[in-house]
């Protein structure tokens, strides 16, 4: 077991972040505290907040539920709110109903997560131009609009598989969504062109997350799919880690769709996948105007 993996199993017993945060704590300095759902979170915000201060200790504590807690544990009438900053993902918290305690020193995100801010024909077209080397406008355009068009096809399809995850969460039922592969599910062509498969999707959702659907009546199961249709944004409803699928499935399809149709050869050296993304997109990805005013507030 190497050390991550010893730290990550520290992390998941209880009260390490807190503990930690207890014990680097230092009342006679301005030494900052993050507190992170999860590693890979650090990628995305210290593209904004580096340059802020120098002076810092970051905490994972591999879950919004366990940096609640750790808030809620800390006695605010002794510790200083400008020195210890949370950050958490909304989720699908706000459409349930669950109770998330709001401060000004929490920061939740706007969309369901990070990942769904790092997933835009902006992002795409700084791919296409800084990673693949192809710099032509008018076909990049070309495959921004096929890209956009595309998605809404996968927003479309998804939603069942978004109102069946609700359904799940309403019953207060654990399922396990990092098993389930979306590449079981749909695909994206070589043409840059999307489709499903031909799967029972529930029953795959069943076998890969161990729950089984609650008997409910359609009435319950469309009253999720409609909420959906209620959201400004389809970033609030659309899982994150799902919008990042669709988004690196299609960039990484982008580089031999060059090849065959503009006889384009990037030679393309660097490689994105969902272990990475956050790590290489993040820091291509412009600073979320909520999040913008909240460092202001912070560091005014």
């Amino acid at each position: 077991m190497d050390a991550v993996e010893t730290l990550k199993q520290k992390a998941q017993t209880s009260n390490f972040a807190y503990l930690k945060l207890l014990q680097k704590y230092r009342f006679n300095n301005d030494e900052m505290h993050y507190i992170f759902e999860g590693y890979e979170d650090q990628s995305f915000y210290f593209n904004y907040l580096q340059g802020l201060s120098s002076n810092y200790v970051t905490h994972i504590s591999l879950g919004k539920k366990q940096s609640i807690e750790i808030y809620d544990k800390i006695d605010w009438a002794k510790y200083d709110k400008k020195r210890i900053i949370i950050f958490i993902d909304r989720d699908y918290s706000r459409i349930l109903g669950e109770a998330v305690p709001t401060d000004n020193n929490i920061y939740e995100t706007t969309y369901y997560s990070i990942e769904n801010y790092i997933s835009n024909s902006e992002v795409l077209k700084r791919l296409i131009r800084e990673i693949l080397h192809f710099h032509e406008e008018v076909e990049i355009n070309k495959i921004v609009v096929k890209y956009e068009s595309e998605l809404e096809l996968f927003i479309k399809n998804i939603k069942p598989i978004l109102a069946w995850i609700l359904t799940i969460r309403s019953h207060r039922l654990k399922a396990n969504l990092n098993m389930i592969d979306l590449a079981k599910l749909f695909q994206i062509s070589e043409d840059l062109s999307f489709s499903k498969n031909s799967i029972d999707k529930i029953a795959y959702l069943e076998k890969v997350t161990h729950v089984k659907t609650p008997e409910v009546h359609l009435s319950g199961f469309k009253h999720w799919y409609s909420i959906t249709g209620t959201m400004p944004s389809y970033k609030i409803y659309l899982r994150g880690k799902f919008e990042a699928w669709f988004f690196i499935t299609f960039f990484n399809r982008i580089n031999n769709y060059l090849l065959k149709t503009y006889n384009h050869n990037s030679k393309v050296k660097t490689n994105i996948n969902h272990s990475n993304a956050l790590e290489i997109i993040g820091p291509r990805t412009s600073i979320p105007k909520r999040f913008e005013n909240f460092l202001k507030q912070l560091f005014p």
